[in-house]
């Protein structure tokens, strides 16, 4: 699952330059995103995995589990989602700006899951299953917590992982 949101990470941002998140933003985005994630990647995974799978047999309920907390995240999370989209003068977050806070939940939704669905090599589905399975007992706090502390740590290595770093300080 870390590999799937860090995945999404890299491509979320439309802006021209980095962006730069906090950890609070990055897990409150992370945690809502969290549902959305795992559809897409036991929908990209399904067919390279075997029919024992975690995601196979336990994907749809661990996505409909995070998704019940999703509207408490929100609030948080949009105002991190505006900022991957370019909010400071980009193109994407202009045209979303505007839309009603449904539409702009429905497009950060069908954004998530397709670009997951989409990013994934197939031959890592086997540890994205592994790792799925071993977060799940978490809750989508503590999951989101460990994948924004995870993207701290990447953004400090060499080389960097994609365009949205965690703000120092």
């Amino acid at each position: 699952m870390l590999t799937s949101v860090l995945a999404i990470a890299p491509g979320i941002t439309w802006a021209a330059e980095p962006v730069c998140l906090t950890r609070t933003e990055a897990t409150s985005l992370i945690a809502y995103a969290l549902p959305q994630a795992i559809s897409g990647t036991a929908k990209r995974c399904s067919a390279a995995l075997p029919a024992d799978a975690f995601l196979r047999r336990h994907g749809g309920e661990l996505a409909a589990r995070y998704a019940g907390q999703k509207d408490k995240y929100w609030p948080q999370a949009k105002p991190a989602f505006m900022k991957t989209l370019g909010a400071n003068g980009g193109d994407a977050s202009g045209l979303s700006r505007n839309l009603p806070d449904d539409s702009m939940r429905q497009l950060a939704d069908v954004f998530v899951e397709g670009f997951v669905s989409q990013r994934i090599a197939l031959k890592s589905c086997d540890k994205l299953d592994l790792a799925i399975d071993l977060l799940s007992p978490l809750p989508p706090e503590n999951t989101a917590g460990l994948i924004a502390l995870t993207m701290e740590v990447a953004s400090n290595a060499e080389p960097k992982v994609g365009h949205i770093t965690l703000c120092k300080g």
